[in-house]
């Protein structure tokens, strides 16, 4: 009787703990300062404006009052918000990678908890083929861009590694004073 007293007690710490470890992650988001909401880019969820045998200009969901344009031409990919009838283009051929590329499926938009209609920054991915002589060889970046009142623009990237997730919202987290990468020049081979 003893015995089986023990093995149910030990059952029930077994099922406990792993309760804890599985919803570990999501306590941290809730107790976080921050949050996230997520849009589609995918294809399949946008409205072609423009398309031709070079590339195409496609409009998507819209967030926070801004418009989302993804931009395809010469097998590289890109995003222009447009917030206030104003366009930023975030130019990822200028400011990531001049290689040929393509985006994730989604758009996440990182805000401070209930302020979603003010998101702090976006991240994207980017998958980026640097190699011209290997065409499968790609690295999926994320791209953080930051958004205040007076500009939107892309401040890093964040390379593949075991909590990219996490440094690309942290980066977001703390994007306003970073500048932007407009300006960046690219180490061409």
């Amino acid at each position: 009787m003893k015995k089986k007293i023990i093995s149910v007690y030990f059952l029930l710490l077994g099922i406990t703990f792993c309760f804890a470890e599985k919803n570990h992650g999501k306590d941290d988001e809730k107790s976080s300062h921050y949050e996230s909401s997520f849009t589609s880019i995918a294809q399949k969820d946008c409205h072609t404006l423009e398309s031709d045998n070079l590339g195409s200009i496609q409009e998507c969901e819209s967030f926070a009052g801004m418009k989302v344009t993804v931009i395809e031409g010469d097998i590289r990919q890109s995003i222009t918000l447009t917030r206030d009838n104003k366009k930023y283009e975030l130019s990822f051929w200028n400011t990531i990678s001049y290689g040929f590329s393509s985006l994730g499926l989604d758009l996440e938009w990182r805000y401070i908890r209930n302020q979603f209609d003010n998101p702090l920054g976006m991240i994207v991915r980017l998958e980026v083929n640097e190699d011209d002589e290997n065409l499968d060889d790609v690295t999926s970046y994320l791209v953080v861009s930051k958004i205040t009142e007076k500009e939107i623009c892309v401040v890093g990237k964040v390379s593949p590694q075991k909590n990219q997730e996490k440094v690309a919202r942290g980066m977001v987290e703390n994007s306003k004073d970073m500048q932007c990468l407009s300006s960046l020049k690219l180490n061409l081979k």
